[in-house]
This record gives C-alpha cells, sequence and structure tokens, in this order.
C-alpha cells in the first residue's frame, strides 16, 4: 500500500521534473542562438548524402548546406548556383586523309566570310584544325547553318564516321583497356561510351576492317562467346551538343577553398559510375565528354545525343569537392556521417551527434538565420516545446493542438491512374473520359489520410515555369454515365455498364501493401462502381513483379505515384516507339501527330519556346485521357507565432522550404533569372572573325516517375 501511494505521488513530480528538464534545455537552445529557428522532429538523425535524401527534412537541409550549379527557384524559374551562365552551342567534326585537307577545307569556309557574311547567317563561330581534323563551332545547338557549311567542304576526301557497338559477356573495361594500350589501330577510335559494364558504343573515322580484327583480338576472351560489334550507322561528320557553364567568381567551400568547375567534372563523373536512382539520370549518362576550362571557371560538357533536356540534370544537383569525392570513390552511408563532405551552400554544419544538427550561416548577415534541429522528438518533449515557445517548426506536424500555421512543401509526386489503351474495354477514349469524369478527387482528398494537394492535370510537374496548369475534368456522375450510355454501355438492372459484347469490367492494379494505395484503390473502385464498373483490385507483391509487369504491358490500369522532376521530356512516356515490350510507353499511345510534338520538344534547347512546345503536345494528348490524376502529397510543418512576420501562410498547394526563412522578410523583388550568353568572339582567336550583329543575351525564365 506505501508503495502504491508512492507511486501514485511520485509519477506526477517526475512528470514534473521531465518537463522543468525540458524547459530548462529548450531555452537554453533558444538563448544560445540568434535569430535562430528551432526545428523539432521526431526521425532519427539523417545521413544527409545529398545525392539520396531520404525525407522532405533532408532534402531541405542538404539544399541549405550544398549548391547544385543551378538551382530552381521559388517562383518555378532557374536561378544562378555556383553556374553564373550557360551556354549551349553546337561541335562539328570532320576527318579528312591528311591534315593537307584540312586545311583547305579550313581556307574553303574562310572564304565565304567575304561581303555576303555567310559565317553569321549559319552561326558558325570558328574552324580549328587538329591534325586531320576539321573542328567547326557553330553558336546554336540547332543551327540550319551546319548543312550549308558542310556542303562547302563535301567535295573534298571526307572520312566516314561509323557508329559501332559492342557487347560482350563479361565485363569490358579490363580489355578494352589493353586494347588502347596496345593496339596500333586504336588511335582511329575517336569517341568510346560505356554502356553499363559489357557494353560499349566507339565512333570511328576511316575504314574499320583491321580494327575490327583487332578488336576482336583483344575482346574475344572466349572462343565460345566472341564479343559482338556490329555497325550502328554512318555520317559524313560527328555532330556533339555542348554545354558551357561558367562558375561565378569568388565561390568557395565550407573550408575556405575555391569552388571550380574541376568540382563539378568530379562530381558528375562520381555520380556516372554508381546506380543511385537519379532524377534525369539518362542525361547523365549521355555526357560524352568533360573538361575544366579557362583555369577552372568553366566546365565544358559535350553530349552523345541531341537532348534539350540534358541541362536539367544539372538542376539542383549538390556539387561536392573534387578532393573529398577523390578521397571517396565508393562513398557509403557512414562517409556521409562520419566525415561529410563541405559544402558551398549558404549553411554549414557546426554540430552534429545522435540528436542534434545546428547549421550556421556562413556569411554573418541578419537575413539568415542559424538552424538548430532536434532529432527524436516525442509528443511530450514536442508539446512542451510548443508550449514554452521555445520551438518554432514541428515537422512533421502530427498534432495540431495548439499550433498556429501549417507550412506545406512543395509536391515531390502525385498519384495516378495509368490505362491499358490495348485493353478491350479502356481501349475506348469516351470511356476513359467517362471513368475521369466520375471520379470525385475532393472525396478522395477528405477521405485519405496525409497532406493532399489538389492536382491538375498537367504531364508536369506543378510550379514549373512551364507547367500549363491543365484543368482535370470536374466531376459529374450523370454527365459521365450519359457519355458511357451514348459509347453503347448502358446499365443493366444491377447497376453494371454493358455493351452488347461484354460488361463494363476490368482490373486496377496496385503497388504493393501501401496503405494510401490500398484506401485510395478501394475508394476508386466504390466511385467507378457507381459509374456501372465493375473493377477488381489486384495488388503487386513487391516493385520488381510491378515493374515486369508494366514494361510486359500485362495491366488494365495501374495506381501509381509518379515522381516530378525538371525536365519538359515526355517522350519515354508517350512516343510510339517506347509502347512496344519493354518499353515505358505503359499506356501504349500511339499516334505519329503526337510523336512529331514529343521529339520537337525534346530536342528543344531553347527554354523559351519549350511553354509553346508543351501547350502543343497537351493539346494533342491530354484529350485522349491517357492517365488520371487524382492529387500531389506534401510534407507539413507546424509554424509557431515566432516565425509568423518571417513567412507567409501557405495555401494547400505550396512551395514552401526551409530557404525561406533565409530569404530578407520583406523581399518584393523576384531573384533574377538565369542567363543564357552566348559565346563571345573574343573566346576564339584562331581563325579571321567575321563581324556578325550581336548576340542577344537572352534571360532564362526557365520532369516521370520511377
Amino acid at each position: 500500500m506505501i508503495l502504491a501511494r508512492t507511486l501514485i505521488l511520485g509519477f506526477p513530480l517526475l512528470i514534473a521534473a521531465v518537463a522543468c528538464w525540458a524547459v530548462r534545455e529548450s531555452r537554453h537552445s533558444r538563448t544560445d542562438r540568434t535569430d535562430g529557428v528551432v526545428v523539432m522532429l521526431s526521425q532519427s538523425v539523417p545521413v544527409l548524402n545529398p545525392f539520396l535524401p531520404a525525407t522532405e527534412v533532408e532534402q531541405e537541409i542538404t539544399s541549405l548546406v550544398h549548391e547544385p550549379l543551378i538551382r530552381l527557384g521559388a517562383d518555378g524559374t532557374l536561378q544562378p548556383g555556383l553556374a553564373e551562365f550557360w551556354r549551349w552551342t553546337q561541335d562539328v567534326t570532320c576527318w579528312f586523309a591528311d591534315e593537307a585537307t584540312a586545311k583547305k577545307a579550313q581556307e574553303l569556309l574562310q572564304a565565304q566570310i567575304g561581303e555576303k557574311n555567310r559565317w553569321a547567317e549559319w552561326h558558325l563561330s570558328a574552324a580549328r584544325v587538329m591534325g586531320n581534323r576539321l573542328l567547326l563551332s557553330f553558336m546554336e545547338p540547332n543551327s540550319a547553318g551546319v548543312r550549308q557549311a558542310f556542303e562547302v567542304v563535301a567535295g573534298l576526301e571526307l572520312k566516314p564516321v561509323v557508329f559501332w557497338r559492342i557487347e560482350s559477356h563479361k565485363p569490358l573495361r579490363k580489355s578494352w583497356d589493353r586494347f588502347m594500350a596496345g593496339s596500333s589501330q586504336a588511335p582511329q577510335i575517336q569517341r568510346v561510351w560505356f554502356d553499363g559494364a559489357n557494353a560499349c558504343e566507339i565512333v570511328l573515322a576511316g575504314d574499320a576492317h583491321r580494327l575490327l580484327e583487332d578488336l576482336h583480338r583483344f575482346l574475344d576472351t572466349s572462343i565460345n562467346e566472341p564479343a559482338a560489334i556490329n555497325p550502328l550507322g554512318e555520317v559524313g561528320a560527328l555532330s556533339e551538343p555542348v554545354l558551357d557553364l561558367d562558375i561565378r567568381p569568388g565561390q568557395h567551400w565550407h573550408d575556405g577553398t575555391p569552388a571550380t568547375a574541376e568540382d563539378a567534372k568530379a562530381t558528375l563523373e562520381f555520380l556516372r559510375t554508381n546506380d543511385w536512382p537519379l532524377a534525369n539520370r539518362e542525361a547523365l549518362g549521355n555526357i560524352q565528354t568533360m573538361e575544366a576550362q579557362n583555369e577552372g571557371s568553366r566546365l565544358h560538357v559535350s553530349f552523345r545525343r541531341r537532348q534539350g533536356t540534358a541541362l536539367c540534370v544539372l538542376v539542383n544537383l549538390p556539387i561536392l569537392p573534387a578532393a573529398w569525392l577523390r578521397s571517396h570513390p565508393a562513398a557509403q552511408e557512414s562517409d556521409f556521417i562520419q566525415q561529410a563532405p563541405s559544402g558551398a551552400g549558404t549553411h554549414r554544419i557546426v554540430t552534429r551527434d545522435t540528436r542534434s544538427l545546428m547549421l550556421a550561416p556562413v556569411r554573418q548577415d541578419k537575413a539568415m538565420p542559424r538552424f538548430l534541429f532536434n532529432f527524436l522528438a516525442s509528443p511530450l518533449m514536442t508539446q512542451i516545446g510548443v508550449r514554452t515557445h521555445a520551438v518554432d517548426l514541428v515537422w512533421p506536424a502530427a498534432d495540431r493542438t495548439h499550433l498556429e500555421q501549417l507550412r506545406f512543401t512543395p509536391p515531390r509526386q502525385r498519384l495516378v491512374v495509368l490505362w491499358n489503351t490495348r485493353h478491350d474495354v479502356l481501349k475506348h477514349e469516351r470511356c476513359r473520359e467517362a471513368l475521369a469524369l466520375a471520379t470525385d478527387r475532393d472525396e478522395l482528398i477528405r477521405t485519405l489520410p496525409g497532406r493532399l494537394g489538389h492536382g491538375d492535370a498537367s504531364l508536369f510537374a506543378p510550379g514549373l515555369w512551364f507547367s500549363t496548369r491543365a484543368q482535370r475534368q470536374p466531376f459529374d456522375l450523370e454527365q459521365a454515365r450519359q457519355i458511357l450510355a451514348e459509347a453503347g454501355w448502358p446499365r443493366d438492372v444491377t447497376g453494371i455498364a454493358r455493351s452488347p459484347e461484354q460488361p463494363f469490367r476490368f482490373t486496377l492494379l496496385v503497388p504493393g501493401s501501401d496503405a494510401l494505395h490500398t484506401r485510395a484503390a478501394d475508394l476508386l473502385v466504390a466511385q467507378w462502381r457507381r459509374l456501372g464498373a465493375e473493377v477488381k483490385i489486384e495488388h503487386a507483391p513487391d516493385s520488381q513483379s510491378l515493374s515486369q509487369r508494366l514494361h510486359e504491358h500485362r495491366f488494365d490500369a495501374v495506381l501509381l505515384d509518379q515522381r516530378f522532376e525538371v525536365s519538359w521530356d515526355q517522350l519515354p512516356w508517350w512516343h510510339s516507339a517506347q509502347a512496344k515490350t519493354g518499353g515505358s510507353n505503359f499506356c501504349g499511345i500511339a499516334d505519329p501527330q503526337t510523336d512529331l510534338l514529343l521529339e520537337a520538344l525534346a530536342a528543344e534547347f531553347d527554354p523559351d519556346q519549350v511553354p509553346k512546345r508543351v501547350r502543343e503536345l497537351e493539346s494533342r494528348l491530354l484529350p485522349t485521357h491517357p492517365m488520371l490524376t487524382l492529387f500531389t502529397t506534401h510534407d507539413e510543418a507546424a509554424a509557431m507565432p515566432t516565425l509568423h512576420e518571417q513567412t507567409a501562410a501557405s495555401g494547400p498547394v505550396s512551395n514552401w522550404t526551409l530557404q525561406n526563412l533565409t530569404a530578407p522578410p520583406k523581399q518584393t523583388q523576384p531573384a533574377p533569372a538565369l542567363k543564357l550568353q552566348l559565346r563571345s568572339r573574343d573566346e576564339e582567336p584562331d581563325v579571321p572573325r567575321p563581324r556578325p550583329p550581336a548576340a542577344p543575351i537572352i534571360k532564362l525564365q526557365l520532369r516521370l516517375r520511377e
């Protein structure tokens, strides 16, 4: 009895003692910072791998610490990061029988300057001779003058440029290195690009007979399994788009060393050698060459494919110091925890332990607060921090009691339904339209757990400067039923829509056993049942089986998370060439006009032209209803009154990030957009120069799933 009374009386005292300690610690953390922001989180301390953030909070922290070459601004435009300017140009290389012929070709082109100034008409800026090669540099990647300039030298003894693909049953790298070191034919190889461990593609100039013999001699490690060497195509000259990025002067890592193009080059080389699921990874894999120029102030990158969205791989991609990457060639999770790389962002890591992380601004600026992140915070600790005003943000905002304002982070993905247009029922466009009209997204958002945003029908991520925010079809069940009946699917006495041949029936494939997916699927089936659709739910056991079924088109409809990326290339998802088995056009859309629009959009280098091309594509594709967009998902943080004067309240679809807290409280002017700067004539001293009109400086205002 005495023990019981002691426990009864002692427990409140213990709680009070814990509360007093928590208040003292919280107040200490607040008095220990100047104009700082205290964030309380229930999650554990993050790894802070800048390329693989596991949570939204981790992404926000790495964005403060690490600087990319190009940033995506809060208004959806591209903003300067480490790179001050970028420019697209085009290199065209011709090979001749000897150096004398190459010089003759150069003279023929120089003769075109004259009074008509054909170089300016062609956008040709330089013609250089390097041995038996003639390198032509054009100021625009899609210059129509390439063909006209090539016609001037086409009558000389040009060597054919041939593309070959080599595939082996074993890794090629060691055998390839032996060939390059020991074969007299190796100098004929002008370019090499490895496609994984067991395959590569090469570019040859001239007769390849003896070279192919040597390749087989070095690469055929087994008589029974020789390497497969097959031609891919032949052209008269090698044309390569080139991206130059100028590093802003005065950029430094947090340890004080200068940030240069060598660091950017090392970062891209590091990422090309691993298989991390990066956004726009295809463009990263298509890099042909990289070079740091102008004493480290310029990164010069050439690509093997004409892909205007290749720039997007650099957007929000953190750059790390080359010295750290060289000392951690196969960086693991422990490397980012124990020996975190220095950054070049606005904040640096001051302290880090198993429960907290302190970030301090690099520059002494009143607009730049310090950040203290407290991890593994219990509900009791969080409540105490809120009541004592010792906390500025609670993330995620699970308990909204006593919370003043909510901040919603940018949507990173959305939930969509893809229709298999080969299905007996879903191949009908009017049926897909009726299903869209019969989907009550507002009911989904009200019923489902989590912070869900009101998505639009656009193919692209919301908030980007070229996003159309295409209007989704409003919920209208009666109109949906009427459309279905007019299409030959009236409802019978049981409420199921039927045609003379079959009922309106299909299966909805749902990935795994995720609670949000499962509950959303149940609600969708119930809504479509009111339309007259008989829908069965089938669960894919794992991501591998789901991927296989998608690529083999073994599904009727599928519920998927669509991960947003900064890109305007939609060709992989809707082009008819990708509709075959193994392709990524899972819906099976096949329309020649859509193909042309997709190709033109993917090849567009000028960002000013992207919005127009996006509108043209969506006006053609969206009326066919290839997919049904449902809603975006968001993280939410609860902001205390201490932050009310620094940030404005946000709506249900927001671009709020921790970066917002580093901006001046009353900033009214938007940040200047990143500029597209054309190559100046002073950078090309090798040949006589025409006098074209001054090239304008173009302001750049400036995307799907796993």
